[in-house]
C-alpha cells in the first residue's frame, strides 16, 4: 500500500494531476502550463531499502527507470538482487531525478534533508516522502520550492499532523500534499487486523 501510494505521488507529481483537476474543474483549459515529465530515462534515488523501498524499486523498472539507492544496512547482494546500484546518500543527492524516503525517524534521520542538502540537488529534482514527518525540513522544501530550487514534491507525512493551516507548503504550487494515506486501503486495514489478531 505505502509503496503503491509512494508510486502513485511520483506518477502525479510529474503530471500535475492535483493541480490540473483542480484547473479544470475551474472552467479553465491550460495544458501548456500544466505541461509535465517522463519518468522514462529518470533516476530514482531510494533513501531506505526495506520492504517498501525494495517495492518500489521493482515498480521503477517497467517505466525505464534507473534505481540508486542509499541503505547503509543493506549488502551489496541484496542490492544486486534487487536491480540496484547502492550509493552513498550525497550522490542519491546530486545524481537522481527523483528521490524518495522509506526511513523511521531517529536521532540520524531527523531533519537529515534541510537547506544544505536540497542545495545539492538537481533544479528539476522532484522529492516524495511516505516515511516519516521530520525527515524532510519543512520550512526548507517550501523555500527551496517557492525560489524554484528544485522541480517538486509530495508529502503524505508531517511534523506536526495534521498540518497548522497557515504552513508554508500550503503556499507553493509546485507540491502534491495527501493527508497520511500511505496506508490507508482496504487490502491494508484488512492486512493488519490480520497480522494482530494472529
Amino acid at each position: 500500500s505505502a509503496a503503491e501510494h509512494t508510486f502513485a505521488l511520483i506518477l502525479a507529481n510529474s503530471r500535475n494531476i492535483a493541480a490540473a483537476d483542480a484547473s479544470t474543474r475551474a472552467g479553465k483549459w491550460e495544458r501548456s502550463k500544466y505541461q509535465g515529465v517522463e519518468l522514462e530515462g529518470k533516476t530514482l534515488g531510494i533513501v531506505g531499502l526495506g520492504k517498501i523501498g525494495s517495492l518500489l524499486a521493482q515498480y521503477a523498472k517497467p517505466f525505464r527507470m534507473r534505481v540508486i539507492a542509499f541503505d547503509p544496512l543493506l549488502t551489496k547482494e541484496r542490492a544486486d538482487v534487487l536491480g540496484v546500484e547502492l550509493v552513498e546518500l550525497d550522490r542519491v543527492l546530486t545524481d537522481a531525478d527523483y528521490i524518495t524516503f522509506h526511513v523511521p525517524l531517529t536521532e540520524k534521520t531527523k531533519g537529515m534533508i534541510g537547506a544544505a542538502a536540497l542545495k545539492k540537488m538537481k533544479r528539476t529534482v522532484r522529492l516524495v516522502n511516505t516515511s516519516r514527518g521530520g525527515v524532510i525540513d519543512e520550512k526548507a522544501l517550501a523555500d527551496a520550492l517557492a525560489a524554484k530550487e528544485i522541480g517538486g514534491a509530495s508529502l503524505d507525512v508531517y511534523e506536526t499532523e495534521p498540518p497548522a493551516k497557515d504552513h508554508p507548503l500550503f503556499k507553493v504550487e509546485n507540491v502534491t500534499l495527501t493527508p497520511h494515506l500511505a496506508a490507508s486501503t482496504e487490502e491494508a486495514q484488512v492486512k493488519v487486523a490480520v497480522d494482530i489478531a494472529e
